[in-house]
């Protein structure tokens, strides 16, 4: 179902932001870190989460207000999606510029980081503790087979689903190992 989808999405990016929440404790105590998985992390929010994670949302926003009346929160969340992806995508401006060796001053890169994880931290909380128990409350079967028929095919996810892209195999193989430090 599909708003099994969205919360299993969700469930992978707070899984990234663990990992960009240690990176963050390492920068602030001056170790290294791995910039191109960081990029691979940030990248998947501008990809995945733009092509697909939140137009998925999107839709079911809308058809909400359209069908039950509109709600501030929900009708607020097309913007914080834009506002979340000009965030994404100056943070990543900053990852590429320290990949191709542009000095960018330590606070000032852990203050961008600290930002990025704050930002979608708030957002995925407004989603799963507000919008998504009202939505799954108040849409029907019925809504969510026409939702569905909306959306149409399923996509896998390129990070955590059957076939991971080339461009994610590192990410992939850092969650895996994440995973069994905690098992």
């Amino acid at each position: 179902m599909m708003i099994e989808r969205i919360q299993r999405e969700h469930d992978y990016m707070v899984r990234m932001l663990a990992i960009l929440k240690r990176k963050l404790k390492q920068v602030k105590s001056e170790e290294p870190i791995n910039y191109s998985l960081l990029k691979e992390i940030v990248d998947y929010f501008c990809e995945h989460s733009e092509r697909t994670h939140h137009p998925k949302e999107d839709l079911i926003y809308q058809y909400f207000n359209d069908k039950y009346g509109a709600d501030d929160k929900i009708s607020n969340l097309e913007a914080e999606h834009i506002a979340l992806s000009k965030t994404t995508h100056e943070f990543l401006d900053m990852v590429d510029m320290i990949l191709q060796d542009a000095v960018v001053p330590l606070d000032i890169f852990a203050d961008q980081l600290d930002t990025f994880i704050r930002s979608q931290k708030l957002h995925l909380d407004l989603e799963e503790h507000e919008i998504l128990p009202l939505i799954n409350k108040t849409l029907t079967t019925t809504d969510w087979q026409h939702l569905e028929t909306q959306w149409g095919e399923q996509e896998d996810d390129p990070v955590f689903g059957e076939t991971i892209a080339d461009r994610y195999k590192q990410l992939a193989d850092r969650i895996k190992q994440t995973e069994e430090e905690l098992s």
